[in-house]
């Protein structure tokens, strides 16, 4: 079923931004008892709300089979860079909201509680809430406090009577664009909200997709993509108020936006830089425009044919080609790429919860990093190119006779 209308004002003035063909769910690798079985695909196109600026995937999904079908993958914890960003992200927010010894915390999508732990650490009291049962378990593991659940406005009653009182501080990060229902997951952040309460999101910021022409943070489990001015008309429509955005580099560029109740503003966002100049700038890139879109689908499409081209040279030139990072966004470009394993030997990553699988629809094999130090003649596409310079260093270590390729290169475009 595709969506006709805007799942945020209910606008049927949608207009196409990308139609990338079939997918499969990005984060859901195949354990190798189940290669034979068929993967499960759909359309993956999205649209944009001329009324109110959202960004949503046309195809619905059901969330379990995004969620629970085959083991979600992706944890906080994976790599160093994470666990420093939400470090570091813990005692911003922690500073900035005032979070003292004793207030509580909840957080939504909390995954494996990483983030959830760190805010444990300031002295909060902390319930995490997240739809995957195996994150739900890591977090139980950690030590925090999970209930494995959607958050929706019929959960709130079992949240609530895990708090000992309502939350000064609710944050969602990477999840808030993954709700089927973005409006209702808004109202009930605001109905379980302290007063005088700040709701926190973090997440990927859809202006860096277009401005550099990356199309792979565009997969089923984004249900909609974000810019500030669909933040604000999204948190508006439920009676909240965006009270200061920054943008981070997190994820290749993501947005933390600040959001408060508007008869309770706190005075410690009063010296902040304005947030409004975020609105002129997605209107001077024209994210709201057809005629961007038409541009940029048609470049997301050269750069495929030209790097392809090239691509396929190597390999007659005996060289072996392997992926780095078994990322969703991997998963889209490989997809979109139509590169399965008859070319790529392999996709390594570091993380236990994936070797040993293959990646969705392409079933390349997923092994550790170590598995590249074989090569003699061998070109790397790091998939996870947010992490790009840091894996290089350490990809060059085992096999310094790697060569790199870059698929969002210049030199792919007409």
């Amino acid at each position: 079923m595709f969506r006709t209308h805007c799942i945020c004002c209910g606008s049927a003035r949608l207009h196409e931004v990308i139609n990338l063909g079939l997918h499969p769910m990005a984060d859901s690798f195949i354990p190798l008892e189940r290669l034979s079985e068929p993967d499960q695909v759909y359309p993956l196109a999205c649209d944009f709300c001329a009324d109110c600026g959202q960004i949503q995937n046309r195809t619905v999904t059901a969330p379990e089979e995004r969620y629970a079908a085959v083991d979600y993958s992706y944890t906080s914890s994976n790599s160093k860079t994470s666990r420093d960003h939400w470090q570091a992200y813990a005692r911003r927010v922690a500073g900035q909201v005032g979070l003292g010894a004793g207030d509580t915390v909840v957080e939504v999508g909390s995954n494996d509680g990483y983030l959830s732990a760190c805010f444990a650490e300031t002295g909060a009291q902390v319930l995490g809430v997240d739809a995957a049962p195996v994150m739900a378990r890591l977090a139980q593991a950690r030590g925090v406090n999970t209930i494995n659940a959607f958050f929706k406005a019929g959960t709130l009653p079992q949240i609530r009577a895990a708090l000992p009182r309502a939350p000064k501080l609710i944050v969602a990060n990477n999840v808030y664009n993954h709700a089927d229902d973005p409006l209702g997951f808004t109202q009930t952040v605001k109905a379980l909200l302290a007063p005088g309460g700040t709701f926190v999101f973090e997440l990927p910021y859809w202006a860096v997709s277009v401005r550099e022409f990356k199309f792979d943070m565009i997969y089923h489990e984004h249900v909609n993509w974000f810019t500030v001015t669909y933040a604000q008309n999204l948190v508006a429509r439920a009676g909240l108020q965006v009270v200061h955005v920054e943008e981070v580099d997190y994820h290749g560029g993501s947005l933390r936006v600040f959001v408060q109740y508007p008869d309770s503003l706190s005075a410690n966002f009063a010296d902040l830089p304005p947030w409004q100049a975020y609105l002129a700038q997605e209107q001077a890139l024209g994210l709201f425009d057809p005629l961007t879109y038409q541009a940029y689908a048609r470049r997301v499409r050269q750069r495929r044919d030209r790097f392809l081209a090239h691509l396929y040279q190597l390999k007659t030139q005996g060289a072996a080609i392997v992926c780095v990072g078994a990322a969703a966004k991997g998963n889209t470009f490989l997809n979109y790429y139509n590169l399965d394993a008859s070319v790529i030997d392999y996709v390594t990553d570091s993380s236990p919860a994936k070797i040993g699988k293959a990646t969705p629809r392409t079933r390349i094999p997923i092994v550790p990093d170590d598995a590249l130090a074989k090569y003699e003649n061998v070109h790397a596409i790091i998939t996870s190119w947010n992490l790009s310079g840091p894996l290089q260093k350490i990809l060059l270590k085992v096999n310094p006779r790697i060569q790199f390729l870059n698929p969002y290169a210049t030199e792919y475009d007409s």
